[in-house]
């Protein structure tokens, strides 16, 4: 092969080298073939922090379901079995609701008793409680979606990783390829007495260097589709393709519209919002303490003993509670209670400073790769027209073949410029997309 001939076909190898990652699918039985937003819907239904999430949602609910159940009546019977040598006072079983007091006879007796209590008003208490439950059920509830947005996002991160990854094994492999040509002609060129060994000893470290960024891009291609699993909540061995590249800046949204959303839909806001929301309920069941606590209650009794026989009853009335003095009980629940409300309101003015501080870096940044994308576009259309000026420069004996293999690293740089232009423009945008509190690719910052 000609000198000519093996340049040319060095420079076409460079020429075909693409930016954008398109793995073509597969079928059923072979490798997994997803786009971002496919992989996206997996580790939504499979992540297992999600699933979690979803326990945590369910334990709120069950707590909200024990708060309203204190306001309404509640039955309980007991059956109470004896004998002794005096009257005395038996109760119910520890844990039972409502609890029953039983004065019963001397020697052997059998008692039946069923209590039924409704609370009639607790000043607030009790209805603060469950405001304070419900808050915090549906805090949970944004809690899970706030999660959804964080496992969306490390999906649609590890998966731009692995198309990087990808990226940076073509641009090895090519300028591997490229060295092989070079390589070629320097060896035949050294054959026939146009050139000197220093020269072959030279491209041969150029290829050797190569090998070695291609087998390290291979590996993080292989490491980056299991953090992609993971985060996916996949099994680590399935096989999978990407079927997206990372795509040329599109426009979004202007900041101010962007914040305004992140305002509106961030589930984290939503959360902490609905905490402070339930701080105060508590506040609220805390001052209702201090007021009466009025219940009503009924009872039934069936008595059969040796010294009275049988004997059956009910009795219907009402309580009316109001400690006295506690030692400060009460006082020091009120004020534990406005702490809270303090602390979840400063929690909830963080939490929307740092929002804002996530939309504007996410937006600046996107603003960056977008110019450094058009920078690295150029730089790139420059290195190779400098390679093909200096490799027929390097032809006709008009440059030395170092310039050539320094030519050839240009261009191998700028193709990776490029890609990481469009990675960092991919990750912004996810980023933005989770400050938003946007979850799917349909909804637009």
């Amino acid at each position: 092969m000609g000198a000519p001939t093996t340049i040319t076909y060095c420079l076409a190898l460079l020429a075909l080298l693409p930016i954008s990652a398109h793995a073509q699918p597969g079928n059923d039985s072979q490798p997994r073939s997803l786009t971002v937003e496919q992989a996206v819907q997996v580790g939504l239904r499979s992540n297992p922090e999600l699933h979690a999430m979803d326990a945590e949602v369910r334990m709120a609910t069950a707590e909200t379901g024990m708060a309203r159940a204190m306001t309404r009546f509640q039955v309980s019977t007991t059956t109470y079995l004896g004998t002794g040598t005096m009257p005395n006072i038996l109760s119910t079983s520890p844990g039972v609701q409502p609890t029953n007091n039983n004065l019963v006879p001397k020697q052997s007796f059998v008692t039946q008793n069923v209590t039924l209590m409704a609370p009639l008003y607790t000043g607030g208490r009790l209805s603060g409680t469950v405001r304070a439950a419900q808050a915090q059920e549906q805090a949970t509830t944004e809690d899970r979606k706030e999660m959804r947005l964080q496992v969306a996002l490390m999906v649609r991160e590890a998966y731009f990783q692995s198309l990087l990854a990808e990226e940076m094994v073509k641009t090895a492999q090519a300028r591997l390829d490229a060295a092989d040509a070079l390589l070629a002609v320097t060896r035949a060129l050294f054959e026939v007495g146009k050139g000197i060994q220093a020269s072959v000893q030279r491209v041969e470290a150029e290829r050797a260097e190569a090998l070695g960024m291609l087998q390290k891009a291979q590996n993080d291609v292989a490491r980056m589709l299991l953090e992609l699993r993971e985060a996916m909540g996949i099994s680590l061995d399935t096989p999978l393709t990407l079927t997206d590249g990372l795509a040329a800046p599109q426009s979004v949204a202007d900041l101010n519209a962007a914040l305004r959303q992140a305002r509106e839909q961030r589930p984290l806001l939503h959360a902490f919002r609905l905490r402070l929301a339930a701080s105060r309920a508590r506040k609220s069941s805390a001052q209702g303490a201090f007021r009466p606590q009025v219940y009503v209650g009924a009872m039934a009794d069936a008595v059969r003993s040796r010294e009275m026989g049988t004997e059956t009853g009910y009795t219907v009335g009402a309580t009316i509670s109001l400690p006295l003095l506690d030692g400060g009980q009460r006082r020091a629940e009120g004020n534990r209670a406005l702490a809270e409300e303090d602390r979840a309101a400063a929690t909830l003015r963080s939490a929307e400073q740092r929002v804002e501080r996530e939309v504007r870096i996410a937006y600046v940044n996107i603003d960056t790769a977008r110019q450094n994308r058009q920078s690295a576009e150029a730089g790139l259309l420059a290195a190779q027209a400098a390679y093909e000026v200096v490799a027929l420069r390097v032809q006709n004996q008009k440059a030395i073949l170092v310039e050539q293999l320094e030519a050839l690293a240009a261009v191998t740089q700028a193709r990776v410029a490029l890609a990481r232009a469009r990675f960092d423009f991919a990750i912004s945008e996810a980023q933005l997309r989770r400050a938003c509190g946007i979850e799917s690719e349909g909804q637009k910052p």
